[in-house]
């Protein structure tokens, strides 16, 4: 059976928009003609590959087998063509990557320097959003990766693990948990919070751990970055659960830390990308790294 690339990429075409006619735009070719190079390729085959419908096609079990392969095939002369454009040209592209504020802030400058020097030509395109938000963008291609502590995915994306983020409680020096070294989360419902916006990772991770524990948390201000919540706290507003690096450098003369004596507070953050994606060699360079 002969196999010619600009056939099987008219095949797929066919099958994923379910009509020859509807093919004929994205394949550049009119229909009668893609027609007849489909014929061809079911006498080659020497079986039916599309069932015809009054509305359209509909790939027979061997078809459904066919366009599998030849979505491989396509995936694989893909990879090729960008090794070979790699090598006569230099890896180069822009990444997209959608991240948490955190990440951006503390963990991902240290990680994107050694790779910014290796392929210079790569530019790196950073979005802050909220984690929420993240694993929605990668599904839908509108982020090569994403970067954060989600609440959910899905189950279109692969993940990797990225680092830790321990989480710790800071109250005014003045409060009565000053004193203490470690402290359980439930222990602080009665008080005031002071709390990251809807949609951050934190504010999720503590009202559904809240719900678990049949309470609820009392937030009495709600803020959008980690120095606002720092400040705060300072004036006696209320405490708050933060990341341990986001006290990193800060004045810290009004305020303490405390030990969270939760499993859930040694958070992680993850990578997320689209296994179903055909990706540039830059996004897989940059995961590769991050991964590694």
């Amino acid at each position: 059976m002969h196999f010619d690339i600009e056939t099987l990429k008219l095949f797929i075409l066919v099958v994923e928009h379910g009509s020859i006619t509807a093919a004929s735009e994205p394949g550049n070719m009119v229909a009668s003609a893609i027609s007849r190079r489909l014929a061809e390729l079911e006498q080659s085959a020497g079986i039916v590959l599309l069932r015809r419908l009054s509305r359209g096609v509909e790939p027979t079990p061997a078809g459904r087998s066919l366009y599998e392969h030849a979505k491989t095939v396509m995936t694989q002369l893909h990879r090729i063509e960008a090794d070979i454009s790699e090598h006569r040209e230099g890896i180069q592209g822009t990444v997209r990557i959608w991240v948490n504020m955190t990440a951006l802030c503390y963990y991902l400058p240290a990680q994107l320097k050694p790779f910014m020097s290796q392929y210079p030509a790569v530019q790196i395109e950073l979005v802050e959003r909220l984690s929420d938000e993240i694993p929605k963008a990668v599904a839908a291609g509108i982020a090569d990766l994403g970067i954060c502590a989600p609440s959910q995915t899905t189950d279109v994306l692969s993940e990797a693990f990225f680092r830790d983020d321990p989480l710790v409680l800071i109250v005014p020096l003045t409060h009565p948990f000053a004193k203490s070294t470690q402290i359980r989360f439930e222990d602080t419902l009665d008080e005031n919070h002071i709390m990251m916006q809807r949609g951050a990772s934190i504010h999720t991770l503590l009202i559904r751990t809240a719900e678990a524990l049949n309470r609820s948390i009392r937030p009495t201000v709600q803020v959008t970055s980690f120095e606002a919540m720092r400040n705060m706290v300072s004036e006696g507003l209320g405490i708050a659960v933060i990341p341990e690096i986001a006290l990193q450098g800060a004045d810290s003369s009004r305020y303490t830390s405390i030990k969270l004596d939760d499993r859930w507070a040694n958070r992680q953050f993850k990578i997320l990308w689209n296994d179903d994606i055909s990706q540039p060699t830059a996004v897989t360079r940059l995961l590769q790294h991050l991964c590694g």
